[in-house]
């Protein structure tokens, strides 16, 4: 009976330490994001290090991309890495979608391609539109457009502008695809109505090349589109 009291007390307090960890480590980050908006780098490098060093996710995609961007401290693409692997052993759809985007600014193509597909598996629609890039490129896989375009098309259904208006690229242009003005401007309202940089622009352009009544088509069909996904 004592030995069992004895496991439960253990057991108890070492749940208490965790929590407590996990508060100081949640703290330390929400100081560290605060420095960080105050583009205060110092300060923000040593709250979410330690964070980091204490099992915060967050902090440890965070203090991995400002290594990797050079925010605030050179470039140590080493230290990024190792933090967004502590964070990918938790299982981070945010550190899967970091890592593949170091290893393909490496041009480590199968590398990073493994650590998308990990992250579009959590439904990361930043690592579909990525992926969706090296297929339409054809870099360290087999180039297929019609593979992208589906990347793309899921990655817009959840919400990201950016492959809305690299859906507009691909049919504005005739990527592989037939050159489609009427797609390329619904593609392009979205990315506008997301306030997509410069997305007003191309949606403004290539409708001038739309008949009045194809343009006011498309318009109404971008905004059922809106109205279904925002459901």
């Amino acid at each position: 009976m004592k030995l069992i009291l004895k496991s439960l007390l253990l057991s108890a307090s070492l749940c208490s330490s965790l929590a407590l960890a996990n508060t100081e480590a949640h703290q330390d980050y929400l100081k560290g994001t605060a420095y960080l908006n105050q583009d205060n780098y110092k300060d923000a490098i040593t709250w979410l290090t330690s964070a980091a060093n204490n099992g915060s996710i967050e902090a440890q995609n965070k203090i991995g991309v400002m290594y990797a961007k050079g925010i605030g401290t050179d470039v140590n693409t080493h230290l990024a890495i190792q933090y967004f692997t502590k964070a990918a052993k938790n299982e981070s759809s945010m550190a899967y979608y970091n890592l593949g985007k170091v290893y393909e600014s490496q041009n480590k193509f199968t590398t990073a391609t493994n650590w998308y597909n990990k992250a579009i598996e959590m439904n990361n629609s930043n690592a579909m539109n990525n992926l969706a890039d090296l297929y339409l490129q054809g870099k360290g896989l087999v180039q297929n457009t019609n593979q992208a375009e589906l990347l793309y098309v899921q990655a817009a259904e959840l919400g990201n502008a950016t492959s809305m208006r690299n859906l507009g690229f691909l049919y504005f242009k005739g990527i592989e695809v037939k050159q489609d003005m009427e797609k390329a401007y619904f593609w392009f309202n979205l990315a506008a109505a997301k306030a997509y940089p410069e997305a007003d622009t191309y949606r403004d352009f290539t409708g001038e090349k739309l008949y009045k009544t194809q343009r006011i088509s498309v318009q109404n069909d971008a905004l059922e589109w809106l109205e279904e996904h925002s459901k």
